[in-house]
């Protein structure tokens, strides 16, 4: 059982992070239907991450403060599009608790606070947030993370319930959107931010990082391989 996660393993987070969607980058382009099939979803939001990866294959300390600084700056620096700009002010958020912490471990409080954070400061970078967007998203999986992160002795089993209620978040989508529900698709962003949350959860298991987007979100909207990213956010 596994009850924290220290800085190296924050920093293998988003190592691992960033490459599940590097490994599913073509996918998730080519799910950016709305609201032109402009097909940059993926590559916008994996070259913001990579930025931070760049910035931390520079960082030779493993300290939470300098790990976290470089993050929050490399996403910040190598934002890219809407949803680009959007992952790299939820990396901020979640970075300005994390680096803050006097302890070597981070709980599962710490961590859901973090996430909290994360969607504040996502949510206030946006002049007018829409619902059923990546926004959506990281907003459910926050409030169930906060709200039940007391309940987990496991952080395994912790980051399994919140991609779970990220899941039912992505799905939610198109009822929230009714430009999305037309055309008969969930948020490509928020996939591209389940994708990610996916490659956290591989650090902490070893499990391989796989290039095949698995979500709740395909079965129950019956989309296939027809999703949708509202840029327009």
């Amino acid at each position: 059982m596994q009850k924290t996660i220290n800085c190296a393993e924050f920093r293998k987070m988003v190592l691992v992070g960033a490459k599940m969607l590097e490994n599913n980058r073509a996918k998730v382009d080519a799910l950016n239907v709305f609201p032109v099939p402009d097909g940059d979803t993926g590559t916008n939001m994996s070259l913001t991450i990579q930025s931070a990866v760049k910035e931390l294959q520079g960082c030779a300390s493993n300290n939470f403060m300098d790990v976290c600084d470089c993050v929050s700056k490399g996403a910040l620096r190598g934002a890219r599009g809407n949803s680009g700009v959007i992952l790299s002010q939820i990396f901020r958020g979640i970075c300005s608790v994390l680096r803050e912490s006097s302890k070597p471990d981070i709980d599962t409080k710490t961590f859901a606070k973090a996430m909290e954070a994360g969607t504040k400061v996502a949510y206030n970078a946006v002049a007018i947030p829409k619902e059923g967007t990546i926004l959506t998203v990281v907003r459910m999986m926050s409030e169930y993370a906060v709200k039940n992160a007391g309940k987990f002795k496991d952080y395994i089993a912790f980051l399994n319930a919140v991609i779970e209620e990220g899941d039912r978040a992505l799905a939610k989508t198109p009822e929230l959107l009714p430009v999305l529900k037309k055309a008969g698709v969930v948020d490509s962003g928020g996939v591209g931010l389940m994708t990610i949350i996916r490659g956290f959860l591989a650090a902490l298991t070893g499990e391989e990082v796989v290039s095949e987007i698995q979500t709740e979100a395909t079965s129950q909207n019956n989309a296939g391989d027809e999703f949708g990213d509202n840029s327009d956010i």
